[in-house]
């Protein structure tokens, strides 16, 4: 998000929740967070009730659930659980968090303790089939973040007893900060791509010095520190991650590595590479470029605190992360640390960018063969499939409004829920790009409503095609509105759509500190090399 945007949080639980405000600090940079405390133990009534918040916290310990033991009793109620927060979902908007059960079973008959074990998880399976089922539900790991500290240290029984509040300062900071990150990620626009050395790094030695065979990366300390993080690298891949690679070395040395070492990453598991002399930042920024992306989508680890400083002073926008090699426990805790990795989810798109930005490359590399843009243009055969109102394009179509700054006519974000009222109440177009070279997924949305086109806007990888001015020329032929309004609003990186309005058949009917207000006139020209398919 490029400005914080006001946030309504309410808490209600069997403890006393107002420690758990702590929450609204957490996100000052994402939010304007404003909190309300319902009665402790008026969980059902809240749930069934009308107090409307953007984001409701239902935090529950293992004593909502069960008095001693969880039993089928506990499944049971976790499944009414389950109802009431769809039942609330289905009456409006909102998001509910919950959290999985803080507690360790103990028996002293082996059996009974297996099936204590067996229905806190069915108790937690519940949760997580709700939140499965349902995309503005998110469940915590309290048990997990408890689990950290140690329960014994985490738990006060007196304080249950006497106060209503079990958890002693250091669990309730672990717990906001697992509920902050929960908030925030729905927030917060994640980066595409993490960006790592090779040389101790990606392997331990430098493959120029210490030849192929001998670099560090096996199932030995300290190789098995590399090789962890390959693995992690290669994880993150499968969740939607773009991986580069930028080293100081010679190509072929970079190559080599990967041509006879296994080692869990192939060289084809990164979408682009620089293995030359030149300045890591020079390399990062040339990537930015070949991939469409802007550098607040990058994050660069590397071994070498000099390198981290580097890119760090030159491309303030990259994310940057010290991998050091000589602590373990810290070095393979890195990539699970960063929050601005973290989604609520991924999309179809996330998981095939890896062949969507491989894709962009070979048209560049088209683009420089063409004898002229025209011709270009021409031999990629785009086709643009537009849906409208599509609800199985919400998640996407969100994702994509929350994270798109830079064509983008008035960065306003929407939540899943504001997106699904704008397609009860007017039209919401999701463009999908297929060319030649693969399928680019969804890359523009429009938002029509009350007469306004109030929000206009497309990926920066799909641009430089002229695709945005044929999906706004459809547009403006489905509404058939001789009077259709839109606006622009600037912001502090959306310059390059200051003109767009006024050279795609709109006029200028006004002007002030907030923007420039048109109305339609004749609309955009047609480009007979964009297909447009309607689905």
């Amino acid at each position: 998000m490029t400005t914080a945007r006001a946030l309504s949080i309410g808490f209600v639980g069997n403890v006393v929740t107002n420690p758990f405000g702590k929450v609204s600090g957490r996100l000052a940079d994402l939010a304007d967070a404003s909190c309300e405390h319902f009665p402790i133990g008026q969980i059902e009534q809240v749930l069934a009730g009308p107090a409307s918040v953007d984001v409701l916290i239902v935090h529950l310990d293992h004593r909502w659930f069960f008095d001693v033991a969880p039993d089928a009793g506990a499944v049971a109620r976790a499944r009414a659980l389950a109802e009431l927060v769809s039942a609330r979902l289905e009456r409006g908007p909102g998001t509910v968090i919950l959290n999985t059960v803080p507690f360790v079973p103990v028996s002293s008959v082996e059996s009974d303790l297996h099936d204590q074990l067996e229905a806190l998880a069915r108790v937690n399976a519940v949760l997580f089939d709700l939140a499965r089922s349902q995309e503005r539900v998110s469940v915590v790991d309290a048990a997990g973040a408890l689990a950290i500290l140690g329960f014994a240290n985490a738990f006060r029984e007196r304080n249950r007893l006497l106060y209503q509040m079990p958890y002693a300062p250091a669990a309730v900071d672990a717990l906001v900060e697992r509920y902050a990150d929960a908030v925030a990620v729905r927030l917060r626009a994640r980066r595409k791509v993490v960006v790592v050395d090779a040389d101790n790094t990606l392997w331990g030695g430098v493959v120029g010095e210490d030849g192929v065979e001998n670099l560090e990366v096996d199932t030995d300390y300290p190789g098995i520190v590399h090789t962890q993080l390959q693995r992690q690298l290669l994880r993150l891949k499968s969740l939607g991650i773009l991986l580069c690679a930028v080293t100081k070395n010679n190509d072929e040395d970079f190559r080599s590595v990967f041509a006879q070492r296994a080692m869990p990453l192939r060289l084809d598991d990164f979408v682009a590479y620089r293995s030359n002399w030149s300045e890591k930042s020079d390399n990062i920024r040339e990537l930015a470029e070949t991939l469409n992306l802007g550098l607040d989508s990058f994050i660069f680890l590397d071994d070498n605190p000099f390198e981290i400083e580097e890119v760090r002073a030159r491309l303030p926008g990259v994310e940057c992360h010290l991998f050091d090699r000589t602590r373990p426990e810290l070095a393979l805790a890195l990539l699970d640390g960063i929050a601005s990795l973290r989604a609520r989810n991924v999309t179809a798109e996330d998981l095939a960018k890896t062949e969507q930005y491989r894709g962009e490359a070979q048209r560049q590399e088209l683009q420089r063969s063409a004898a002229s843009m025209e011709d270009y243009l021409a031999s990629l055969d785009i086709r643009v499939h537009m849906a409208r109102n599509n609800p199985g394009s919400l998640r996407r179509v969100t994702q994509l409004i929350n994270k798109t700054n830079q064509f983008n006519l008035t960065t306003r974000r929407y939540t899943e829920d504001e997106v699904a009222s704008a397609m009860r109440q007017g039209s919401v177009y999701a463009a999908r790009v297929v060319d030649r070279f693969g399928d680019m997924g969804v890359v523009g949305v429009a938002i029509v409503r009350d007469g306004a086109l109030e929000t206009f806007l497309m990926s920066c990888r799909a641009l430089g095609r002229r695709i945005e001015s044929q999906v706004l020329r459809y547009i403006c032929q489905q509404e058939a509105d001789p009077a259709l309004r839109a606006h622009y609003r600037p912001s502090p990186k959306n310059r390059m759509v200051e003109t767009f309005l006024d050279e795609n058949g709109f006029a200028l009917i006004g002007s002030g500190p907030e923007g420039k207000d048109y109305r339609l006139t004749r609309g955009p020209d047609d480009t007979a090399y964009i297909h447009i398919v309607a689905e």
